[in-house]
């Protein structure tokens, strides 16, 4: 039933962007009585914070695995390949974010600094690879640049992409952009 109601919630979320969903629409939408969802959960703010954890770490392992994919490839395919697994990711837990998020850009940045934190030996390797040249200070700060400009613009594709543009071409560019960061820094 937990599960179901968590489900139930991040549908009633995308099916409703932006607006604050109650108890009460969550019940009728998951077809349960409030007081099944007041069994699992003391209130909607509950509910999110466990989409919200749930979000976070799948969002942390999609990343990871984009960047394991990436180590062997071509620079710039690199860099695709990161950006368009990031993107999905934030794509997949759009509802969440958008309630969670975007009406507070400080609380997207703490939860970024959670997804950041472990990956960040594993963001040095292409840095590392296009930029020999750099001492480790100077590759640490280049990487926390990178992340948080990767972070923003797969966010930005995900959530706040016009309906008329074009998906692909907007990853592209992203990722051309932060190639030119790498080596140009």
């Amino acid at each position: 039933m937990r599960t179901h109601l968590l489900t139930s919630t991040h549908e009633l979320l995308g099916s409703r962007p932006g607006a604050r969903v109650s108890t009460t629409a969550l019940a009728e939408h998951a077809h349960v009585s409030i007081g099944t969802v007041y069994r699992y959960f003391p209130d909607m703010d509950a509910i999110i914070d466990e989409l919200r954890m749930t979000a976070v770490h799948n969002i942390t392992t999609a990343l990871s695995t984009a960047i394991a994919r990436a180590m062997d490839q071509a620079s710039l395919d690199a860099m695709v390949t990161v950006v368009e697994g990031l993107t999905s990711a934030f794509e997949k837990h759009a509802p969440v974010l958008r309630v969670s998020y975007t009406s507070n850009e400080a609380e997207f940045g703490f939860a970024w600094a959670d997804i950041e934190a472990p990956l960040r030996p594993l963001a040095r390797i292409i840095p590392t690879r296009l930029r020999p040249d750099l001492d480790d200070d100077a590759l640490d700060d280049l990487v926390f640049i990178v992340m948080g400009a990767t972070a923003s613009l797969c966010s930005r594709i995900a959530l706040l992409r016009p309906p008329d543009a074009d998906r692909t071409k907007l990853i592209s560019v992203a990722a051309k952009m932060l190639l030119a960061a790498v080596e140009g820094a």
